[in-house]
């Protein structure tokens, strides 16, 4: 059974499911270069069927996430995700006079198109890689038939595959069942969903029990995902990419402050029992907030934020335990991403156990949907969900470096006599360099899938220098000052460093935990630097062989067990792909190497 998925709304993925197994999965962005780069991605899809060894022919099912998209939104965003001035630009051409003056959607969403598509000089019918918006006028241009039947189009027009192998998946059940499927739980497990929206809703909540997901409630009400975008907008970052500056900004902030700005957060909602209730129900958000939190001070709005949310869903998770009866839980959709507010999850008494997924936002939703057509699939033929449907342990799913790659790399940027470059060289002597106070690029097997750089396409530095933020945050990443870096942690060594009596396993970087005193002296400069909570990943040697062995080579030296990792790219471009774009960060900063497996990039002593 193959099955190929494809998200299209935030990150242009797509993945590729062998016999209930993930095999490849690559969001559009880490291809195109271009930062979270949406829609219908032939590169991808091509690259995934690449690397799974599938012809289109061999695909049984393509699996699309989301019954529903708009594709004249998802034109806006392509556009738009580069500048918070598009994004002010929208609240005030788009929604305030649909919301505040009763403009009618349709005219209005193809006037916005047709603004913006004049600021930056091109046609609203441009033909893009997937759609084909020639199509699309004031009319039609938010007609879901017409969405759908484009949709069909990109995927037939590209893959000349019969239509009836495609499948549309309801977007939070895409969710969910990638939260429960990619997690090591095959027990009764309490599965919670919540995004900014995904096929009218943005939160619910599921049951597992023998395998089989049973959705219990939704709601469209919990409207966090867009609280959080509106709010990144109001604090001059751009909405779908820095929400989770607004998280890291949160600690930073003092009682007063939050307490200042609390006050306006706090009025919105009530927990009811399952349900999200509206207090006080604004006509808009993002003009609700310009006016009412005028006067708050950035940190205080981020730390009101924070707390707002963390009480609410540690009221809806208890609810949900008191309703359902099950206390080991996963979390999914955008909302999951939030790691702070997963800790607090995490340490509800009466949660036994807590998983959340790799890079849980909708891109993940192309896998979802994998393992939501092998969950059906498998109940049709009447076979075992537990031998045939597997977790995922790791997240290694896209492209791989060979040492050809990398000689014919530097060859082609011209770079062979710019920098020292020696092979054969030996974790070992990576592991001396980091003790030396280098920081080093890694660029070797295969690449992450997801948000987050767990060792393959990453930046590490000796933890217990604390001097050396500084130097990556000024010389490599050009980072905000306030963002924390996040400690590879060898899985041995989690209770040295972490305050964890659940045990809980969080091998993708997904859940904050308190530091330990040892923790505070071994691995500080991974730590955030206000409250000094860590958000780990724990690093078994059977998931990533080289990258465990290497720590211990660094633990071997120094008795660290854990090593300093961002990812590896520039501020504000994709986390790298290929060995051009390795060589692109060690141009464009001055990183001291780049450690390619046996072949090392350094710079030359001057």
């Amino acid at each position: 059974m193959i099955i190929l998925g494809i998200e299209e709304d935030h990150n242009g993925t797509a993945a590729v499911m062998r016999d209930g197994k993930v095999i490849a999965a690559i969001s559009k962005e880490r291809l195109s270069r271009k930062k979270n780069d949406t829609g219908y991605s032939r590169i991808t899809v091509d690259k995934c069927l690449e690397l799974a060894g599938v012809t289109p022919e061999e695909i049984d099912v393509v699996a699309v996430s989301s019954l529903f998209q708009n594709l004249a939104w998802i034109k806006i965003k392509r556009m738009s995700l580069f500048s918070v001035s598009d994004f002010i630009g929208e609240q005030y051409n788009y929604f305030k006079p649909l919301i505040l003056e009763n403009a009618k959607i349709r005219p209005l969403t193809w006037k916005y198109i047709n603004v913006i598509c004049e600021e930056k000089e091109i046609s609203p019918t441009d033909v893009d890689e997937g759609y084909d918006y020639t199509q699309l006028n004031e009319e039609n241009c938010l007609d879901p038939h017409l969405s759908k039947e484009l949709r069909i189009k990109a995927i037939t027009n590209h893959l000349n595959i019969d239509p009836q192998k495609i499948k549309f998946i309801e977007h939070h059940s895409c969710h969910s069942y990638y939260s429960y499927y990619s997690s090591p739980f095959r027990t009764d497990t309490l599965v919670i969903t919540a995004d900014g929206i995904g096929d009218g809703l943005n939160a619910t909540i599921n049951t597992a029990k023998g395998n089989v997901i049973t959705r219990v409630h939704h709601t469209n009400n919990c409207q966090i995902g867009r609280i959080y975008r509106y709010i990144t907008l109001l604090l001059g970052m751009k909405p779908f990419q820095h929400e989770y500056k607004v998280m890291g900004l949160a600690p930073y902030a003092n009682s007063h402050e939050v307490e200042r700005a609390y006050k306006v957060f706090s009025r919105l909602f009530t927990i009811n029992g399952l349900d999200w209730d509206w207090n006080e129900k604004p006509s808009d958000l993002y003009f609700h907030f310009k006016e009412h939190l005028e006067g708050c001070r950035f940190d205080g709005i981020a730390g009101a934020l924070q707390k707002m949310v963390e009480e609410l869903f540690v009221q809806w998770v208890k609810n949900a335990i008191s309703e359902t009866g099950i206390r080991q839980i996963v979390f999914g959709g955008g909302v999951a991403m939030n790691i702070k507010l997963n800790k607090a999850i995490a340490e509800i008494p009466e949660v036994e156990n807590f998983f959340v997924g790799a890079s849980s936002s909708d891109e993940s939703n192309a896998i979802g949907a994998c393992y939501y057509v092998m969950d059906k699939y498998c109940e049709e033929k009447g076979i075992s969900k537990t031998d045939h449907i597997q977790s995922m342990k790791d997240s290694y799913l896209g492209t791989e470096i060979t040492s050809q790659d990398v000689e014919k790399a530097i060859d082609n940027c011209g770079v062979r006599d710019k920098y020292l470059v020696e092979k054969g060289v030996s974790k070992r002597r990576i592991a001396e360099e980091l003790a030396q106070g280098k920081v080093v690029g890694l660029c070797w097997g295969r690449m992450e899938f997801g948000a987050r750089a767990l060792g393959n396409r990453s930046i590490i530095a000796d933890p217990s220098n604390a001097s050396i933020i500084k130097k990556i945050n000024s010389q490599i990443k050009f980072r905000d000052f306030w963002m924390p870096f996040t400690p590879s942690i060898l899985y041995e060594r989690a209770e040295d460093y972490l305050v964890n009596p659940k045990k809980i396993y969080s091998p993708f970087m997904t859940i904050g935990f308190d530091s330990t005193p040892k923790a505070q002296n071994d691995i500080i400069a991974g730590l955030h630097p206000s409250d000094l909570t860590a958000r780990p990943q724990m690093v078994k040697k059977e998931v990533n062989p080289n990258y465990y062995d290497l720590i211990h080579e660094f633990q071997d030296i120094t008795g660290i067990g854990g090593v300093l990792n961002t990812s590896l790219n520039l501020h504000g471009l994709p986390i790298v792909c290929s060995p051009e774009d390795a060589i692109e960060v060690m141009e464009g900063s001055q990183l001291d190497m780049m450690y390619f497996g046996d072949l090392l990039l350094s710079r030359k002593l001057t």
